[in-house]
């Protein structure tokens, strides 16, 4: 009996052991599946202040490891960054885990994914335990405010596009706005700024003190809308990209010939504009815009770089291109958008004041523009252009003076543009933007 209980007792232990074993073995594969970037290179990540690395989440209290063991751990760990295993689709846990340390990781180094984007979706939702990135997005935690003012009085004139205003504001939380998935995703590394935009523009005949309808001339047209944007800026490939989603109206309810008469009627000196009641008739406004700026030369004191922008819907229809020149004591352009509180801009490394001057220069091919042709849907304007009057290459050109210190900037730019119709003149105006830092 005793040999019996001696032999048990054995077993048991023997039992006891490799049991023990087994576990430690399968602690040691659960805690590399559930590593989200275990053997990940370094990848730079624009606006963080430094690398995304390697991480490993473990489970359980930390064990004494024997050399064999290491040895163990090395070959499953080099074997891994050879054929990254991927998370069964049965493993929900597993799966999730994955995805919530990697967002856990990459916030605790401030920095915000932006889940819009398709390229920082495929690396946080990705089964593959040590998946690698080429390239994450991030979302932009400033919010700014711009102020936009469009007029030709201090040019002495009163015709033509004669008068505009933009309100825009930027904020993170504009990410939750519905409509901003409609907005062109970026495939690179980059940060994105979303934005709410409120436009408001008019357009009168060479002369607003004559009534009637003036043949041969611009229409009176004006239009109101309300957008969405995204700007995605990649200071690493110096490139910055745009895309916005426009809705309003053209017409009466735009409440342009309001605002053009109570200006007048404020102003002693001023006539009465005379005519609105010819203008383009109340239609819909479905507008998409698309704009992407490549730096080319970027020196310390001067930057050069090309645009291409094009608008197709039922306002505008264009492809326009061209280039800007920058001069002076600036930032470099891709760095942000160009206005940023103290505190970021130190933390940056940037210059807290700016002084520079630029030129702009474009040329634009025209397919369609309602404030010269009327509504596309709505076709009873008293008086529009036909399609053959229209110029179909359009040159604009501008030049101007910004100032920013800290989180305020002052855009000072004076327009010309060629005509746009059959025996129009060129026309000038001039453009005052204020931005502030929130």
């Amino acid at each position: 009996m005793i040999t019996f209980v001696a032999s048990m007792k054995k077993s048991l232990i023997f039992f006891f052991f490799l049991l023990l074993f087994s576990r430690c073995e399968n602690i040691g594969d659960t805690s590399l599946a559930l590593a989200p970037v275990a053997g990940e290179r370094e990848s730079s990540t624009p606006g963080t202040s430094g690398s995304i690395k390697s991480a490993i989440i473990t489970a359980g209290p930390t064990k004494k490891v024997t050399g064999q063991e290491k040895k163990r751990q090395k070959k499953r760990i080099s074997a891994n960054k050879k054929h990254p295993r991927t998370v069964p689709a049965s493993s929900g846990i597993a799966f999730d885990s994955l995805f919530i340390s990697r967002l856990k990781y990459l916030r605790s180094n401030g920095i915000e994914p932006d889940l819009n984007e398709p390229v920082s979706k495929d690396y946080l939702f990705s089964p593959v335990a040590n998946r690698k990135f080429a390239s994450l997005i991030t979302l932009s935690r400033e919010s700014l405010i711009t102020v936009n003012f469009d007029n030709d009085i201090l040019d002495y004139t009163d015709r033509f596009y004669t008068n505009g205003f933009r309100i825009e504001i930027i904020s993170p939380g504009m990410q939750m706005n519905p409509l901003s998935r409609l907005m062109l995703p970026y495939w690179g590394s980059g940060t994105n700024y979303y934005g709410l935009s409120l436009v408001q523009n008019m357009f009168t005949p060479s002369t607003t003190k004559t009534g009637g309808i003036l043949y041969g001339d611009r229409p009176y047209a004006a239009y109101l809308y309300a957008g969405t944007f995204k700007i995605t800026n990649d200071k690493a490939r110096r490139f910055r990209q745009t895309s916005e989603l426009d809705a309003g109206i053209i017409g009466p309810n735009s409440y342009g010939e309001w605002v053009q008469r109570s200006f007048h009627n404020a102003v002693p000196t001023n006539n009465e504009p005379l005519g609105w009641e010819f203008q383009i008739k109340n239609d819909l406004i479905l507008n998409y815009m698309v704009s992407f700026e490549k730096g080319v030369l970027s020196q310390k004191n001067f930057e050069f770089l090309l645009a291409l922008t094009g608008n197709v819907g039922t306002l505008y229809s264009n492809l326009a291109g061209g280039g800007q020149i920058r001069a002076g004591w600036f930032n470099p352009h891709f760095a942000n958008l160009g206005i940023a509180k103290k505190q970021i801009l130190n933390d940056a490394g940037l210059r807290k004041t700016q002084f520079f001057f630029f030129i702009k220069g474009s040329g634009k091919l025209v397919g369609y523009d309602a404030t010269l042709q009327g509504g596309m849907f709505n076709r009873s304007s008293v008086y529009k252009l036909p399609a053959g009057e229209i110029s179909r290459l359009v040159f604009q050109s501008s030049g101007g003076i910004t100032f920013s210190r800290n989180g305020i900037r002052l855009d000072v730019e004076q327009f010309m543009l060629s005509p746009e119709f059959q025996n129009g003149w060129w026309h000038k105006w001039v453009h005052v933007a204020l931005t502030f830092s929130l």
